[in-house]
């Protein structure tokens, strides 16, 4: 590994989301290794450059003040497709854009502060290993406090049950107020089963007073395989019982593979939460801290728009047949690569954009850094083979206890963040690192 002096780790020791403080020291090397740390999608950009970007102009209209949740037509879009996804009557009243799904989260933390549902302080119930940015979503303004219900292997995969959230609500410092789940599930890409979401929706809804927050971020990365299919929150028959205490997230930035442009939504047939999201008398729309700018609006407006004479509407077309078609291709390829190498993995059903690596076997074999930790907060073993695998396989992962993972020697990597046979050759050369480590070195 290139050595920095001690002086530029402690700074980027002060960037406290992983990925961003992987990014800010890939920058500082001369020859940064192929970066599969990051949620990023690029499968789609042929599509997407021929169909939008190429035919988006800016005109004087474009430029000047939008609503800030969203002009009327792309919220219709966007429940339009979402219609489909979700197996629900989504209206266009139920949607709302905001910068980002991460503001989106931010957006209904507050808005159930507002409503006296929420309060600085109160717990927010998640399953682990998870997202690490609902630590932020949620603590950093809100001022909420993650609770992590930890998962660990059960068989071949992590399971999660509906006794793991409940021992976790039990044990908290304090009642959780709030209940969030990714659905497909990063980093483990898996779809829950819709018998399994009703168990879990029926107790924080009828046994306990949580909001429920599914971010659905993932919702159409889908394999052609998956299985179980992908379920949503809102085609619940709990949710129905409870439609007010039932909020999605869902953005562009994972399944369009825009992540640049932050884009999310809010959808809620909360009376609260569309409230707060519109504004009124002497408030205003919650959006308008985070707001999709008017050229947000143009170039996802080109994206969302009809066109005439096309043999059926794009978003809905590219969502559920080219992407799915894509994904899985580009699964395959870079699977085959893990198999033929040898390197295990978490096997789920589903997914989405990762496979999650299981390098425990590894854990205690990597060789010390000749630099200092770039993640001194994890188990040191595992900075260790991360290290390793940047400097000798020329790639970096992110660890898995970066993500609240319960136990050390996971990694996630993601199959979609370059082209397939480039992150195919990344996994050859993962594979030639890891069996080239000694057996017998032991810590």
């Amino acid at each position: 590994m290139e050595t920095e002096p001690n002086t530029a780790f402690h700074a980027l020791y002060g960037i406290a989301d992983p990925e961003e403080r992987l990014a800010a020291y890939h920058a500082g090397l001369a020859e940064p290794p192929l970066d599969l740390s990051v949620a990023e999608n690029v499968l789609l950009y042929g599509s997407l450059d021929e169909h939008v970007f190429r035919h988006t102009e800016i005109g004087e209209n474009d430029i000047r003040y939008k609503t800030p949740y969203g002009v009327p037509e792309l919220r219709a879009r966007v429940a339009e497709l979402l219609s489909r996804t979700m197996s629900h009557d989504i209206r266009p009243t139920d949607v709302y854009a905001t910068a980002g799904v991460s503001a989106a989260l931010e957006c209904l933390a507050f808005t159930l502060e507002e409503a006296g549902e929420l309060a600085p302080g109160d717990r927010v119930l998640l399953p682990a290993p998870s997202w690490q940015g609902f630590k932020w979503s949620f603590g950093q303004r809100p001022g909420l406090k993650c609770v992590f219900a930890p998962l660990r292997e059960r068989g071949d995969a992590f399971q999660l049950t509906l006794r793991d959230l409940q021992n976790a609500y039990r044990t908290a410092y304090s009642p959780p107020k709030l209940l969030v789940l990714t659905n497909p599930n990063n980093p483990l890409g898996v779809n829950y089963d819709e018998s399994l979401l009703e168990e879990i929706y029926t107790w924080a809804l009828e046994e306990t007073p949580m909001h429920v927050i599914s971010d659905e971020i993932y919702a159409h990365s889908q394999l052609t395989t998956a299985a179980p299919r992908f379920t949503s929150a809102l085609a619940l028959r709990a949710t129905a019982r409870h439609p007010d205490r039932v909020h999605v997230v869902w953005g562009l930035g994972k399944d369009f593979g825009i992540s640049g442009f932050r884009v999310g939504f809010v959808v809620s047939r909360s009376a609260v939460v569309r409230a707060a999201m519109e504004g009124g008398h002497e408030r205003k729309t919650m959006s308008w801290f985070t707001p999709l700018d008017s050229l947000k609006n143009v170039v996802v407006g080109k994206l969302f728009e009809h066109r005439s004479g096309e043999p059926s509407w794009y978003p809905s077309q590219l969502m559920h047949e080219a992407y799915p078609q894509a994904l899985t291709e580009s699964h395959r390829i870079v699977r085959r690569a893990l198999l033929d190498g040898d390197v295990p993995y978490v096997a789920t059903g589903n997914s989405a954009q990762f496979f999650f690596l299981d390098l425990r076997a590894f854990l205690d074999r990597a060789p010390d850094a000749t630099s200092p930790a770039l993640f001194p907060e994890i188990d040191p073993r595992e900075e260790r083979l991360r290290a390793y695998l940047q400097t000798t396989a020329k790639v970096q992962l992110l660890p898995g206890q970066t993500l609240s993972c319960p136990d050390p020697g996971y990694f996630r990597l993601c199959f979609t963040a370059f082209e397939a046979k480039q992150v195919a050759d990344a996994a050859t050369r993962i594979a030639e690192a890891l069996h080239a480590l000694p057996e017998g070195e032991r810590r």
